[in-house]
């Protein structure tokens, strides 16, 4: 981006601050430099327009996700048809918010049913509109199981690029079931995706216990 130095206070008003800190997601350094004048300066201004900062988190998700990786449109019928049974779905078989002593922010969901895997990557793809780059998944096997052989299965199977796949994790014990082809968890490593998928589970959860019949 070039710098404008020409007019270096002129522009810096409440609409040129919206623009630049919440809609392209620049740091206050960044405006700074921009325009030619100090940080303070900046933030001083942010506070008398009434702008809030973002916080150390907001900040840190900002860095890390120029563009928004999803986006959520108005839905059809259908699409609220998918939406609740995948939310459904992960409510019964997805992370919680903790995961042993640690706060999770990664939406999981783990399965070995093919059919609820393919219905939470519908969900994933065309509720949420993700960019299919941000899809990661990881097999899990017994340890007499050909792991190279299962990735590539699931990878057909779910439409999932074999790059995409993180290491395979085994057990210890050995599988005696021919038919099994392994656990498959699908990661998302979101933030904001994960809080809103908490929160449409909150409120289909609310919605279904006012139901009376």
């Amino acid at each position: 981006m070039l710098k404008d130095l020409t007019q270096p206070r002129k522009i810096l008003n409440k609409d040129y601050l919206k623009k630049r800190y919440f809609r392209e997601k620049m740091t206050l350094k960044q405006i700074a430099t921009e325009v030619g004048v100090s940080v303070n300066r900046i933030a001083y201004l942010m506070s008398k327009n009434g702008l809030k900062r973002r916080n150390a988190s907001e900040a840190t998700y900002n860095y890390f996700n120029k563009e928004e990786c999803f986006k959520i449109k108005r839905l059809s019928a259908n699409g609220e048809l998918l939406k609740n049974v995948a939310l459904i779905l992960y409510w019964c078989e997805g992370t919680n918010k903790r995961f042993g002593k640690k706060a999770t922010t990664t939406l999981a969901f783990t399965n070995t049913d093919i059919g609820m895997l393919k219905i939470w990557l519908k969900f994933l793809n065309l509720v949420c509109n993700l960019r299919a780059n941000k899809i990661k998944a990881r097999l899990y096997l017994h340890k007499n199981q050909k792991g190279e052989k299962l990735k590539r299965y699931w990878s057909s199977t779910l439409r999932i690029p074999l790059t995409q796949f993180e290491n395979i994790s085994y057990t210890k014990k050995d599988s005696t079931q021919n038919e099994y082809k392994g656990t498959v968890k699908i990661k998302v490593h979101n933030v904001k995706l994960y809080q809103l998928v908490q929160d449409w589970i909150a409120e289909l959860r609310d919605r279904i216990l006012e139901i009376d019949i």
